[in-house]
């Protein structure tokens, strides 16, 4: 049973889903960046995030396991990890540069340009180690949004402890089903809750 569970916490946070998640948050909150916005360019932007960075990725790496370039979707194997996040790097590229047209406030464009930086140095480390990219897409996540707290930017303490619990269970996940060593969690988590985080702070 656990492991059935830690399976649909590992496919929900899935780190390809991390953008969406986070304009969905956002849409969420009562700030001016986001009472600014039409309804209709909120949803907007959160089908863009979830066609270009989850759904078309997520085809084209099926493809590649389909086709035997890579032993499954999980890619389990340390070397096969190198096209797949040069995929998603390529597909945040082009979410950063169809947001740019809309004239959005800078916050969204971080959130974008953030993920772009967390794939590159995935795939960067992924050279050398295996990480956890679930844990650097939930440190993203918790990084982002406790900057903007941290900023005054945003109020909303229940949504960082909701987001720190969502680590939490993730991490929990990914050492149920054995895919990671707990230092490949806590690195990766750390990880993405530093380059995040910091680049809310420092841009």
């Amino acid at each position: 049973m656990e492991t059935k569970i830690a399976r649909i916490i590992s496919i929900i946070m899935h780190p390809m889903f991390m953008l969406t998640w986070a304009m969905l948050l956002m849409f969420n909150i009562n700030a001016y960046f986001v009472m600014i916005l039409p309804e209709r360019v909120r949803w907007s932007i959160v089908l863009l995030t979830l066609v270009n960075n989850a759904i078309v990725p997520a085809i084209l790496i099926w493809i590649m396991a389909r086709k035997k370039l890579i032993s499954s979707v999980e890619m389990p194997i340390k070397e096969e990890r190198t096209y797949p996040f040069l995929i998603c790097a390529i597909f945040y590229a082009s979410t950063f540069f169809l947001l740019r047209n809309l004239g959005l406030p800078r916050i969204y464009y971080l959130f974008v340009i953030g993920a772009l930086l967390m794939s590159g140095v995935s795939l960067f480390i992924n050279i050398f180690w295996k990480i956890s990219i679930h844990m650097i897409g939930m440190g993203a996540l918790v990084g982002g949004f406790l900057a903007l707290s941290y900023r005054s930017l945003i109020d909303a303490p229940l949504l960082l402890i909701g987001l720190i619990l969502a680590a939490g269970l993730t991490g929990f996940a990914r050492l149920k089903l054995n895919t990671h060593s707990p230092a490949q969690v806590y690195i990766g988590f750390f990880t993405g809750l530093v380059l995040m985080g910091g680049m809310f702070l420092i841009l």
